[in-house]
């Protein structure tokens, strides 16, 4: 049975004909991928920010150019830019109070900001300087 499917401001309840289940691989997202009929292959590239230098792959197309990132790289790329507006001075700052307690210090983040950390197990702290340090809050 064919059916016109009307544009979307057009779509009634009598239009929805059931439902539709599908599973995505958990590997959808990673690369190679296909593009203009052939696989992508991986390149480098590059941003610099304050004289640092620092790269990510990319999926790239040998016939149109077009780059395409998987799941892995998109997280770094996130990263990257998070460093890039660290180095520029364009991260968002807050001041706390620091707390000491009689053996450590200690830095109390506001709760509107920690909601994603209930099932978080740890924190990495890099440490930058004596006086500046990237915390990470992990598993």
């Amino acid at each position: 049975m064919k059916r016109n499917i009307p544009e979307e401001d057009d779509i009634k309840e009598e239009d929805i004909i059931g439902e539709v289940h599908f599973e995505i691989d958990k590997d959808a997202f990673k690369g190679p991928f296909t593009c203009c009929g052939r696989k992508t292959k991986k390149a480098t590239k590059g941003i610099s920010s304050k004289g640092q230098k620092i790269t990510y792959d990319v999926w790239k197309c040998g016939k149109c150019g077009e780059e395409y990132l998987d799941s892995d790289q998109a997280g770094k790329l996130e990263d990257i830019w998070a460093i890039q507006k660290f180095l520029e001075g364009k991260s968002p700052t807050m001041e706390r109070s620091l707390n000491y307690d009689g053996k450590t210090y200690f830095v109390r983040f506001p709760k509107d900001l920690t909601g994603s950390w209930a099932k978080k197990k740890k924190a990495n702290i890099t440490m930058l300087t004596p006086e500046k340090f990237l915390v990470e809050v992990a598993q």
